[in-house]
């Protein structure tokens, strides 16, 4: 099997007939009624190079073949000059430029959408430049015009559904097109007012007819190869509100001309001219702006309104909808790139493209706490967002920091969900495990033994008696390994001694590192309310968790400990310690065991650490509900 050349070589395939096609000029150069043939030698030249660019860099496709087979019968116009049939040429050229050309602008999209319209509009370019062919051999100029209008208008409407039907790199590969389709129509009719006025001559005017008709063919080659080298809605903007601002300050200077020789009956004299121009400028940056904000709402979006965004994002809000189609409905009705938002350095949603260069951050805050940001792209052009998009992102900011709140609570509330099912799932094991390893065979062991004491009684009774007492010590540790599993379930201080006591009882032997005793100073009411048996149960292990934990970290001898009844019907529980902390405490298993109980529950704990020592607070409620 034959290798494929590569991409340059392809690409180069075209040089050799380039260069013969050159050098038939100085054989046979052409005369000024066969203005054509050089015409073609020009744009010929520039689809070769375009065709060599495209095929290097992005290979073998429809649009690199087509432009090559644009170019191949756009050169052959000077080689069948030189051999003196110059009208063999004529059809080439003609399909060149109304069929070849056009099909490899419409297809710098690679991944072609399914559309009939398109299809269609395709057919049309190709049977309207086959009657431009046919015409131009047989000399009828009215169906040349006409078939020229059809094809230009099949091309428009083959732009027009590839634009409403792509995004992204490829709908600004079209954009590509608009322009240099739009620049290819300006510059032609600026040319043909200026050879009206002023003979550009045989040479010359061939000359710079070929440079404007290579503005399409320098599009298409943009298109394919860098469509992002620069933002071609930028190049738009900024071509359009420059011709706008030019025709209208042209216009403006001529009608109050007119309107003055009218009145007066002769143009303006020396002095009337220099006043209309200083009247143009001092209108000409309002009107500027004003035609810059039209541009843009074409171009990224209509201006911002504020009362249209809340409505939208209100009704994202309240129906339950994720982050990005929030991003989405922003960035729409603010008309910017794209928007992000961030938690600390993790993207949530992003809308758009964001260039991390050009971009407005926003804090969002909710209760006095910052709860991520709000990154949006600037649109091209602008250092700082515009005064209504920056007015209605002020607006925005408040529901959607608490939306943003909500969504990350609603994750903890998920996560602490989870771990409770494991934390459950984890006991209920733990429970099966010692009843069925440990009082399984115990429970079962006796029962034999009850067996075999009957059957000893009358034939041994002093052995029945022997075993009889086995069987007591038995039972007596079974009653142990009972109690043991029921006081893992609730320490057993906790009915004995109630909730102060037993947090003494337990505290009270404990021990720092170096083996001094730790003194805790209890600080609690006299006589504490009725407490559920799961708030009872998580004040003690909280309490003594984080007694221990400083008897073990915090090279202190000394510790408090405050239980206090809030008046919002919650319990809070208070270890502190006067030890020195560098830096904050790491969490270990120890804090995340007490964060597990307390939210088990429905209330909050907080670790805060600080030179002068750290403190543990949590606060659960009196009532939990069913």
């Amino acid at each position: 099997m034959t290798a494929r050349p590569p991409a340059a070589l392809r690409g180069a395939a075209l040089a050799p007939v380039a260069g013969t096609a050159l050098a038939s000029l100085w054989w046979a150069p052409p005369s000024p009624s066969e203005r054509w043939v050089l015409w073609a030698l020009v744009v010929g030249l520039g689809l070769t190079a375009s065709y060599t660019l495209v095929t290097a860099r992005r290979g073998a496709s429809a649009a690199s073949r087509l432009l090559g087979l644009s170019a191949a019968a756009l050169l052959s116009a000077p080689l069948a000059a030189a051999a003196g049939v110059p009208d063999l040429a004529v059809v080439p050229v003609v399909l060149a430029s109304t069929v070849t050309v056009p099909l490899a602008a419409l297809r710098v999209v690679e991944a072609r959408p399914v559309s009939r319209t398109l299809r269609w509009a395709e057919a049309s370019i190709a049977v309207c430049g086959a009657g431009c062919a046919a015409a131009s051999r047989t000399g009828g100029e009215p169906a040349l015009i006409a078939a020229g209008v059809a094809s230009g208008t099949a091309m428009c409407a083959c732009t027009w559904v590839l634009f409403e039907l792509t995004s992204g790199d490829d709908r600004r590969r079209v954009l590509w097109l608009v322009l240099g389709a739009a620049g290819t129509t300006l510059a032609g009719m600026l040319l043909f007012a200026v050879d009206n006025s002023l003979t550009l001559g045989f040479p010359a005017g061939v000359l710079t007819v070929g440079a404007v008709s290579l503005l399409l063919p320098g599009a298409i080659t943009v298109a394919l190869v860098a469509p992002r080298a620069v933002d071609v809605r930028v190049v738009m903007r900024g071509a359009a509100v420059l011709i706008v601002m030019l025709a209208l300050s042209a216009a403006v200077y001529e009608g109050i001309a007119a309107v003055w020789e009218m009145a007066v009956g002769a143009r303006p004299d020396k002095g009337v001219p220099p006043l209309l121009a200083a009247a143009i400028a001092a209108g000409y940056q309002p009107v500027r702006r004003h035609v810059e904000a039209v541009m843009d709402e074409m171009l990224f979006g209509r201006s911002a309104d504020a009362v249209e965004t809340l409505t939208r994002l209100g009704t994202d809000l309240t129906a339950g909808a994720p982050p990005p189609l929030w991003l989405h409905t922003l960035r729409t009705t603010l008309g910017v790139p794209g928007i992000e938002l961030r938690q600390e350095d993790t993207v949530v949603a992003t809308a758009g493209a964001v260039d991390a260069d050009h971009v407005q951050v926003t804090a969002l805050r909710a209760d006095g706490e910052k709860v991520g940001d709000l990154v949006v792209g600037l649109p091209p052009g602008h250092l700082r967002l515009p005064r209504a998009a920056a007015a209605v992102l002020d607006l925005v900011a408040a529901p959607l920091a608490q939306a943003l709140h909500a969504a990350r609570l609603s994750e903890q509330l998920r996560l602490s969900r989870g771990r409770t099912v494991t934390a459950l799932e984890e006991e209920r094991r733990r429970m099966r495990r010692d009843l069925h390893d440990g009082l399984g065979p115990t429970l079962t062991g006796i029962a034999y033994t009850a067996d075999a004491v009957v059957n000893l009684i009358a034939t041994d009774p002093e052995h029945a008696v022997q075993t009889l007492r086995a069987l007591r010590a038995d039972v007596g540790d079974t009653i142990t390994e009972i109690r043991r599993i029921v006081y893992g379930l609730r320490p057993r201080a906790l009915d004995e001694l109630g909730l102060v006591e037993a947090i003494r009882q337990r505290t009270a032997p404990l021990r720092v590192a170096d083996g001094r005793p730790l003194t805790v100073t209890v600080d609690a009411p006299e006589q504490l309310p009725q407490l559920p048996a799961a708030v009872e149960v998580a004040a003690y292990r909280v309490a003594v968790e984080a007694v221990t934990n400083i008897a073990r970290h915090a090279a202190v001898t000394t510790a408090t400990l405050t239980l206090e009844l809030l008046g919002s019907g919650r319990l809070r529980v208070t270890v502190a310690d006067s030890g020195r902390c560098a830096e904050p405490w790491t969490p270990g298993v120890g804090i995340q065991s007490m964060h597990e109980r307390v939210e088990q529950i429905g209330g909050t704990l907080t670790v805060r650490t600080d030179p002068e020592g750290a403190t543990i607070t949590a606060e659960l409620p009196l009532s939990i509900p069913e």
